[in-house]
């Protein structure tokens, strides 16, 4: 009977995990150009995971870049984690563009997390002097321009990658995560960026304890199972 109810827990348990998993978080790509900072920026595409921009010319007075990408979160990706894949930025003349993706409403993981950033210039190419790559965390849910907690930032005037792990506490939520691109261009050229945000729970030291506990009984167990008594005929 209680193996029953031990079932039937799991399979209640794993349809509220597939039903809660299968409803898309928003992402939003928004975009605006300097010289101030933080510019008036237009958002430039919005939706459920994954959204794809089409190139779209952006996005302030001067108008010279076009900008194009792809972003996937939740789902199909885990909670916490963003991916913002192949962004290609084309400019036709000096400016800086700073564009924001964002994904709203997390309401997991929670607690102690680590955030690690894999920031990626694929291509720098013609007058593209350096561009910035940066992850956030909002804890108020915030679109744009970036607010909350700096994870992660590395500025590039090649093609390189930098990876790095940050742990913070988002509370409980809904908050966000923001992927940040800052584009530096004297004339025309052109780059393609990627930035992959993951995000996982931290155990606490409480849970690493019953873990090893646990280990240990089945170690325990094993043991005990595999000595079995020999018997001696006389």
């Amino acid at each position: 009977m209680a193996r029953r109810l031990f079932i039937a827990a799991a399979l209640l348990a794993s349809a509220v995990s597939f039903a809660s998993s299968a409803n898309a978080l928003t992402i939003t790509i928004s975009g605006g150009e300097s010289p101030t900072f933080p510019p008036a920026f237009t958002v430039l595409a919005s939706g459920g995971s994954p959204v794809t921009l089409l190139p779209t010319v952006c996005c302030g007075a001067t108008d010279s870049f076009t900008v194009s990408g792809s972003a996937t979160g939740t789902p199909p990706l885990s909670s916490g984690h963003l991916i913002t894949d192949t962004i290609d930025i084309n400019s036709t003349g000096p400016g800086t563009l700073f564009l924001w993706v964002t994904e709203t409403g997390l309401t997991s993981p929670v607690g102690t997390v680590s955030w690690k950033s894999g920031l990626t210039s694929n291509l720098l190419e013609g007058s593209i002097s350096s561009v910035t790559l940066s992850t956030f965390l909002s804890p108020s849910d915030g679109v744009a321009p970036p607010d909350g907690t700096q994870l992660a930032t590395a500025t590039f005037t090649d093609v390189g990658t930098s990876v790095s792990s940050f742990v913070d506490n988002p509370g409980a939520g809904p908050y966000s995560i923001q992927e940040v691109f800052v584009v530096h261009a004297t004339g025309a050229g052109d780059t393609n960026l990627t930035i992959d945000l993951v995000g996982t729970t931290v155990p606490e030291l409480s849970t690493w304890a019953m873990m090893g506990l646990g280990f240990a009984f089945l170690g325990f167990v094993g043991y005990r199972t595999t000595r079995k008594p020999v018997s001696v005929e006389v």
